[in-house]
């Protein structure tokens, strides 16, 4: 499988999927290769999900809620043979009409969780790292978040000290300017394996769930740094591609040095969380979760490569008139 994913990843897949861009997260599946049920299953979990954060931390809670969250309790559901059952309900997006939802269940629960934990520490680096306007917006957004995070704080207390660790960790790397990509991914590489860990309480499965959930942090950085290397070379902020190749604004050359490195990295970490994800018993789920492994990974980075490509497309352009 390994050697599959290495030698089919630069080869074409242009499904459109509409407006469906990396807006709500990396980690997702293909939709147009999914069957009805299974996208019926999978849009169950995610709603299931908004309507369990929006009963143990208010409504607005759901906006925070990702498609990575969901795969997260995807993955918990999936190691369980009962629970986390499924009936027909109404929402305030569907009021009308009821949609297939997943019940209330712990795996839901520690799903809502870990969406504010990561939520919060997302906003702290946001305030860190922005402008004075941009300091000014998420220190506004700080305040309801913290409030739910007190809510967390009494139920995962250990998981909020070692994701506190973790992005601690990181933003030192971040400020250091560090070179290596390898070092400045482990940080929310190691945070996302011990949540995932998290999941099982059998010795062997944990060590599986760590590599899972590791491998698909370095993921979401890696192809988070790429996504926003544009952005990043114009503003002179951190990015693990920039400080490699030494090149705070680089070359049309330079660029193609970079993204020939980033696929490769990229290439590799997914092969090896497929090798990892393998070895997961899976009760429920599989073929969802196959679609994400498999296509969605590689959908989202051919999705960020296009984005660039229109970007560089429009800049040429513009510069010609």
């Amino acid at each position: 499988m390994y050697n599959k994913i290495y030698t089919e990843w630069n080869m074409p897949l242009r499904l459109k999927t509409g407006s469906d861009r990396c807006l709500f997260g990396y980690v997702k599946p293909l939709k147009p290769e999914m069957k009805i049920k299974e996208f019926e299953a999978y849009q169950a979990v995610y709603c299931g999900l908004c309507k369990q954060m929006g009963r143990l931390y208010g409504p607005l809670s759901r906006a925070t809620l990702s498609y990575d969250i969901t795969f997260l309790s995807l993955v918990a559901l999936s190691l369980r043979e009962e629970g986390g059952r499924f009936q027909q309900q109404r929402c305030a997006a569907h009021p009308l009409k009821k949609k297939l939802c997943a019940c209330s269940c712990d795996d839901l629960s520690f799903g809502a969780h870990i969406a504010v934990l990561m939520v919060y520490y997302k906003l702290k680096d946001n305030i860190a790292d922005s402008g004075p306007l941009g300091r000014i917006k998420y220190t506004l957004l700080l305040p309801p978040v913290a409030h739910a995070r007190k809510k967390t704080l009494r139920v995962l207390p250990q998981v909020d000290s070692m994701i506190a660790e973790q992005m601690a960790q990181q933003s030192r790397f971040e400020q250091e300017g560090v070179r290596s990509v390898d070092k400045a991914c482990d940080p929310t590489a190691r945070a996302l394996g011990l949540i995932f860990e998290e999941l099982s309480r059998d010795e062997r499965e944990k060590r599986i769930l760590y590599q899972v959930g590791y491998m698909t942090g370095k993921f979401v950085y890696l192809a988070d740094a790429l996504d926003d290397l544009p952005d990043d070379s114009r503003t002179g902020s951190y990015n693990p591609y920039l400080a490699k190749f030494g090149c705070p604004h680089p070359s049309e050359e330079q660029l193609r040095e970079i993204d020939s490195y980033a696929a490769e990295m990229i290439n590799i970490t997914v092969a090896q969380l497929a090798a990892a994800y393998e070895l997961l018993e899976l009760k429920r789920f599989k073929p969802i979760l196959d679609n994400i492994i498999y296509l969605g990974f590689k959908h989202t980075y051919r999705l960020i490569v296009d984005k660039r490509e229109k970007h560089n497309d429009r800049s040429v352009s513009n510069l010609r008139n």
